[in-house]
């Protein structure tokens, strides 16, 4: 079983940003704006960065591994809201540098492992929330 339908992937590649949700030292969410770059054959969605091992998220990932991810967006005209959050455990990989990632990035992934999909306005008749076979 694929993680993603093919009508996710087109959204998920469609797209440049999203807002990465982690727990907090005091227990409280946190959410940033992040770049991703999703593997369809894995399924796993890496978040790179700039200065990642620096960052409270990746303190936040290595307290916590718990996130949730979510991309999404508008089309005007007419209006119609899509939206993709992925839930899911993190792992990090200090010394990973993406090749297709954006310019300026270094070494620091964060990749997130699905548990759990909710999707709604990318592809007509799908169900909207599905559990992901832990793997």
């Amino acid at each position: 079983m694929t993680v993603f339908s093919d009508a996710e992937l087109a959204y998920l590649r469609s797209q440049r940003l999203a807002r990465l949700a982690t727990i907090g030292p005091d227990g409280a969410p946190q959410v940033r704006p992040v770049g991703f770059l999703v593997d369809a054959g894995t399924g796993t969605i890496d978040i790179p960065g700039l200065a990642n091992p620096s960052t409270q998220k990746w303190r936040n990932v290595a307290r916590d591994g718990r996130v949730a991810l979510v991309v999404d967006d508008v089309v005007p005209d007419p209006w119609q809201p899509r939206a993709l959050e992925v839930r899911g455990v993190a792992e990090l990989l200090p010394d990973e540098l993406p090749s297709a990632a954006f310019p300026g990035v270094q070494p620091g992934v964060i990749r997130i492992h699905p548990r759990r999909v909710l999707v709604f306005g990318v592809e007509e008749g799908a169900a909207p929330a599905r559990t992901v076979p832990a793997g």
